[in-house]
């Protein structure tokens, strides 16, 4: 069978024929249909990310596929990018039916990381939502409006503030007007962080408010004062989605709030699908700025 091969870290994937898969206890084996392609993925490539792995070994952490002719998302660490997988049967998560292809591929870790980061932040209270138009931000708009809460959405470029207020934003923002339409509302009590511009955002949180560390997309990794924290009585708190997986309970919990509205009020935003041979392009495109949405790559 083909799979993409990450042979070195930071080195274009190489597209070959590999062994099939063999299950072990407890796996069973995924024809892959789709991946959703994350920023972690491109991490994982460099050698940067909170796991490593050493090369050989195939990207791609959220694939969608086919177990004896039923449909299911997966998630794993890396080993989507190839026709066939075996995956951990605990691994697999139901989609509700009529879902398409796409965008069951750009559901799973946008949708969980958007409600795990959120629960717990009282309703009617203002979110920062930053990358507005990218997978996590249209996930976390729509998961924090499902939840009750008011949104700020913000990104780099005013051409994808109308997707973010039609999919229920309150307010929409470049980052250049960012602090003075914060400053409007008196600031804002969470903020979903994936630029990584701590000092700047934490400006932005009214006194008790709270940051959620998802990531820092643009590469920016800067001490933190606790003194910052301290004066406004602030909360800053990590967030990595796989060990979360791992909580059963929890993660029922997030199906059960999400699936439900799958397709329904909550709709996963699909930007560019590339074919299986195009994988390496599909990359190019997750770290294009101009991009929205879920990059998937269509393997069948």
């Amino acid at each position: 069978m083909r799979a993409w091969v990450q042979e070195a870290l930071g080195r274009p994937m190489v597209l070959k024929e590999v062994p099939e898969p063999i299950p072990g206890p407890g796996e069973v084996l995924l024809e892959v249909e789709a991946v959703g392609l994350n920023f972690a993925d491109h991490l994982l490539r460099l050698g940067g990310y909170l796991t490593r792995v050493h090369p050989p070994f195939v990207p791609g952490m959220e694939a969608v596929g086919r177990v004896e002719g039923r449909r299911y998302a997966a998630l794993m660490g890396h080993g989507g990018l190839a026709e066939r997988v075996a995956v951990k049967e605990e691994a697999l998560l139901p989609l509700p039916e009529g879902l398409g292809l796409e965008e069951a591929a750009a559901f799973p870790v946008s949708f969980l990381t958007a409600y795990l980061a959120l629960k717990g932040v009282p309703p009617g209270t203002w979110v920062l939502v930053q990358a507005a138009g990218g997978a996590l931000g249209t996930a976390a708009i729509q998961v924090a409006k499902a939840l009750g809460l008011r949104v700020v959405a913000a990104a780099s470029r005013p051409e994808k503030l109308a997707l973010a207020q039609g999919l229920g934003a309150d307010l929409a923002s470049t980052y250049e007007t960012l602090p003075e339409r914060v400053k409007e509302l008196g600031g804002v009590e969470a903020i979903l962080e994936v630029r990584g511009k701590l000092e700047e955002s934490l400006g932005l949180l009214k006194p008790g408010g709270t940051l959620v560390y998802v990531g820092a997309a643009e590469g920016e990794v800067v001490p933190l004062n606790p003194l910052r924290l301290m004066r406004k009585n602030l909360t800053v708190r990590g967030f990595w989605l796989a060990p979360l997986l791992q909580d059963r309970p929890l993660l029922e919990e997030a199906l059960g709030f999400l699936l439900p509205r799958l397709g329904q009020t909550l709709k996963p935003v699909v930007g560019q699908v590339f074919p299986f041979a195009e994988a390496e392009a599909a990359f190019q495109a997750l770290l294009d700025r101009g991009h929205v949405g879920k990059v998937v790559v269509r393997v069948r």
